[in-house]
């Protein structure tokens, strides 16, 4: 007897919606793209509870016959493709006819719909792939999908539905993305009632980024255009100054269609050049239009992965119209007959470099008698060149430790000065500290500091090496820690306002207990904006507002705000961010400061990200390295 059997239609409908239907959003972006797919300029979004109890989508779009209102439900049916020809040149939101029989086979599912030439429309009822009823309804011209318990025939999927406040803002992700791609329509959503977008239609994107991310975040967007290899690129890009510690707001567009693309993500990193440091990234708001057989949207389930003809050709026009889009901007604010540079034009995340600007016409400039070349001259050649050179007139003065949190000594008493139960250290910098076991590690007598980043040291048995920043954010890390009551905050005299997107305030205004939980003292003060009254006290109070908004996204970006983990990692960020940096000037009573207080950690060895913070190089390793051992 044959053990092969077909399946039945109700039980591959629920297979098809579990590579469809992910979470509610899902459900939210398959709605949406039917919705623009009929011509709509105006869409309405009503959730509750998450999307769990209900998600909403009413549009003004061309709207379904009778028949086709009921025919949508079948599985593999669509208007949007005809031929197999047609799937090698999609130029539709939805194709495969997998999205509505996927939603109503683990949902209860109402469609109410009417075309602008009928005189009434027609409504559609089915509970978990059943149809329980179809008849003429009267509604407005357009489309109305209602979808209620979402989940409540597979108890094994609801059960991975994560909490109210994730679920919303994987909603709000999906329509900020979708309305982004399309200004020329309006879009309003309300979570529970509450409104969260109102955003009318516009000739161009930027009132809605206006009104999605903040004018903050709008004034600091530099205009892209370019074109090449066929493939246009439209769109905004950040300044070099403003940027994020994920990827997450870096969103990109082929075709209307917001995707997610390695080849893309390539050329913006490669367009913004060596002086974007690691681990960080300019949000940006990139449209990529080529012709639809070049690209293929049919690799991914969901359709967020795209795979085009040519990567190369796709990073090259990336590449090319970002990077002329922020050199554009800066040579703007370069005053080529006045001083070469200035100092606003420099990266305030630190690293001090200048963009080259379009390399312009010099003059030559002759050596002097002892063939030492004019600094202005070389400054200028050096920061047209593709490198990443740092011109003498924006190096930064040395940063004295004194001036950095943690560091602060008790009064009445001199950098270097023990106290009076340590007045063993030797004026050579010898190192002793009262007895107990946290003490024994610092026997070491201080030699110097290499390249204003590694403390040397030596102890009886071999060199020490102590990288400065790494050490000093363990030490702000263990305090932030023991301090998540909130009793090491530091009350600021002047409030810092803040303006955020509406997803980061969605997102804060569901858990605020979180931010507390670090040492953060949030006030609401307005729809889009707060006042921080207070912030942990080992962060440097002229960055407390990109410290919070980074915080803020590596929270969101990891979906969860309740866990342990999460909590842990944004001490450690925001340890990192205060923390004496790689080529800050320590004087030797300063390391002696830092030795110091390292030795009082419970955990002296690593910084909270696991790098090490000490090395030890034996007397006998080096002795073998120069050949005096076996």
């Amino acid at each position: 007897m044959s053990r092969i059997r077909l399946l039945t239609e109700c039980i591959y409908n629920k297979i098809a919606a579990g590579e469809v239907v992910e979470r509610p959003a899902s459900v939210l972006k398959e709605l949406l793209e039917n919705s623009l797919d009929a011509g709509a300029l105006k869409i309405s979004v009503a959730v509750r509870q998450g999307g769990e109890q209900l998600i909403s989508v009413t549009d003004d779009g061309e709207g379904m016959d009778p028949d086709d209102a009921v025919l949508c439900f079948e599985a593999h049916a669509t208007s949007k493709i005809r031929t197999e020809k047609d799937l090698f040149a999609i130029t539709s939101f939805g194709f495969r006819g997998e999205a509505m029989p996927s939603i109503a086979s683990v949902a209860k599912v109402t469609l109410r719909t009417r075309r602008r030439d009928s005189a009434e429309g027609f409504e559609v009822v089915i509970n978990g792939g059943k149809m329980i009823a179809s008849a003429p309804f009267g509604c407005a011209p357009g489309t109305e999908v209602a979808v209620r318990d979402l989940f409540f025939n597979t108890p094994a999927r609801k059960k991975f539905l994560r909490s109210r406040a994730t679920e919303e803002k994987h909603i709000a992700e999906v329509i900020t993305n979708i309305s982004l791609a399309h200004p020329e329509i309006g879009f309003e959503l309300t979570f529970d009632g509450r409104p969260f977008l109102s955003s009318p239609a516009a000739k161009d994107p930027v009132p809605r980024i206006r009104a999605l991310f903040g004018r903050d975040y709008a004034d600091a967007m530099i205009p892209v255009s370019g074109s090449g290899h066929g493939i246009t690129v439209n769109g905004f890009i950040a300044r070099r100054s403003f940027t994020r510690p994920t990827r997450m707001e870096q969103r990109v567009f082929v075709n209307g269609r917001p995707v997610e693309s390695q080849a893309v993500y390539r050329g913006i990193r490669e367009g913004c050049g060596p002086t974007l440091d690691k681990g960080r990234y300019q949000p940006c708001i990139l449209f990529l239009s080529l012709d639809p057989s070049r690209v293929d949207v049919n690799v991914h389930p969901a359709k967020r992965e795209v795979r085009f003809s040519s990567d190369y050709e796709v990073t090259g026009a990336v590449r090319a119209a970002v990077g002329a889009a922020l050199r554009t901007a800066e040579t703007a604010v370069l005053d080529l007959g006045g001083p070469l540079f200035s100092p606003k034009d420099s990266d305030s995340d630190g690293g001090g470099n200048v963009s080259p600007a379009p390399f312009p016409d010099i003059p030559a400039v002759p050596f002097d008698a002892a063939g030492a070349q004019d600094t202005a001259f070389l400054d200028r050649v050096m920061a047209n060149a593709f490198v990443d050179y740092t011109p003498s007139v924006l190096t930064a003065p040395p940063v004295r430790a004194v001036s950095l949190p943690g560091f602060s000594e008790p009064r009445g008493r001199s950098w270097g000065t023990p106290p009076p139960e340590q007045n063993e250290e030797s004026a050579d910098g010898e190192c002793a500290v009262p007895d107990g076991k946290k003490s024994e590690s610092l026997g070491l007598r201080l030699i110097g500091i290499f390249s204003d980043t590694y403390i040397l040291a030596e102890k009886p048995d071999g060199l020490v090496l102590i990288d400065q920043h790494a050490a000093h954010e363990r030490i702000l890390f263990e305090r932030i820690l023991k301090g998540v009551d909130g009793t090491l905050s530091q009350r600021l005299l002047i409030p810092v306002t803040i303006e955020l997107s509406r997803p980061d305030m969605a997102f804060l205004s569901r858990n605020a207990e979180f931010v507390e939980k670090v040492g953060y003292e949030v006030e609401l003060f307005g729809r889009d904006t707060v006042k921080l009254n207070a912030i942990p006290a080992a962060l440097p109070q002229d960055r407390a507002g990109d410290t919070f908004r980074d915080m803020l996204s590596r929270a969101i970006d990891s979906g969860s705000s309740a866990t342990a983990r999460t909590d842990l990692e944004t001490v450690a960020m925001c340890a990192c961010k205060a923390a004496v940096k790689a080529n800050d000037k320590l004087t030797m009573e300063e390391a002696v400061a830092l030795l110091k207080q390292l030795a009082q950690c419970e955990q002296p060895f690593t910084c909270p990200h696991g790098r090490p913070t000490i090395l030890n190089i034996s007397t006998r390793e080096i002795e073998r390295r120069f050949g005096r051992r076996g």
